[in-house]
């Protein structure tokens, strides 16, 4: 066991215990010549009995006194899930509602603030899931590492349907997501769930390092995809294709060639978002080892309840003693 104590500073006072083992706890009775007295190693045992129970009642009630408690310990278990990183577009397009409309950052109506939602809907079902979140638009944003912090997740997505402004830097962005994965051990399922309205070019060194990082960690991606109706389609080529006009459609194609397992939802509108984050949350549902701290377990009653039985003992025995002491 890992103890550590609140208050330290009582354990000098253990020396006390020193005190029964050096001093007679009964009455002394006169007598003429000891001499006359015959030895008896049973009252003697019992004595030096007394002794120690004695010390370790004193010592046990300084333990108490100095607050012992078990540190908390990480307690290894095994679960279904993934570790899943939430990717939002922070571009001012997301402010519009699903017909192209602006609505505002924190309009109810706006695509953000639906995305908003129903992720965190998303979050709270998923019990053994480790989550992480960045956003992007021009620059992309860290804003929580991989936690089974429920509230803190939350308050992370809360936070994102402020207005969104900017560009869609979807390179910076992906690289940023895949960057919560460095150095952690491959304990289950990863995941980007990239929640986006559009797309950006990527310049070919850029694609050639995402790619290379994606196969490095092992990486799962999926697009939800949030199309305005008249937007382009991800599996239609377009009919004069240009990666500045319909950079969705080469994107797309783009994650089909890097080879990894990658699939992604169009939604154009708020039923259809809803039905694509409830196909994410069928799709992974894997065996995840992970990690739960055991609360901390605070020593000092059961101290002060074994204390109590002892000086017991001691109180009865001293009872006997005096009744039995009586002319």
């Amino acid at each position: 066991m890992n103890i550590e104590f609140d208050h330290a500073q009582w354990l000098a006072g253990l020396i006390l215990a020193i005190l029964p083992l050096v001093r007679p706890l009964q009455t002394a009775v006169p007598c003429s010549c000891t001499d006359l007295i015959p030895d008896d190693p049973l009252s003697e045992a019992g004595d030096w009995l007394l002794r120690l129970i004695a010390a370790s009642t004193l010592a046990i009630i300084v333990l108490g006194l100095s607050g012992p408690h078990e540190k908390e310990q990480p307690i290894e278990k095994v679960g279904n899930g993934a570790h899943i990183v939430l990717l939002l577009d922070r571009s001012a397009s997301m402010n519009q509602n699903f017909s192209g409309r602006h609505m505002g950052g924190r309009a109810s109506e706006s695509k953000g603030r639906y995305a908003q939602q129903l992720l965190a809907e998303f979050v709270e079902r998923r019990g053994n899931d480790l989550f992480a979140m960045a956003s992007f638009s021009t620059a992309p944003i860290y804003t929580l590492a991989l936690t089974r912090d429920r509230d803190a997740v939350l308050s992370a997505l809360r936070a994102a349907s402020l207005k969104g402004r900017g560009i869609t830097n979807m390179a910076a962005g992906l690289s940023l997501a895949l960057d919560f994965f460095t150095g952690r051990a491959m304990t289950g399922s990863r995941i980007i769930l990239l929640v986006s309205d559009g797309a950006a070019r990527i310049e070919p060194e850029a694609r050639e390092s995402l790619r290379q990082w994606f196969h490095e960690a092992r990486v799962s991606l999926y697009w939800i995809y949030l199309r305005n109706p008249n937007g382009a389609r991800l599996a239609e080529r377009p009919k004069n294709p240009d990666e500045q006009t319909t950079p969705e459609y080469f994107l797309h194609q783009f994650f089909l060639r890097m080879e990894i397992p990658y699939k992604a939802y169009e939604a154009d509108n708020p039923g259809a978002l809803k039905q694509a984050i409830r196909d994410i949350e069928q799709l992974e549902n894997k065996p995840i080892l992970y990690f739960e701290k055991s609360l901390r377990k605070d020593l000092s009653a059961p101290c002060y309840a074994i204390a109590a039985a002892l000086l017991a003992i001691l109180l009865a025995v001293k009872w006997i003693e005096i009744r039995t002491d009586r002319p």
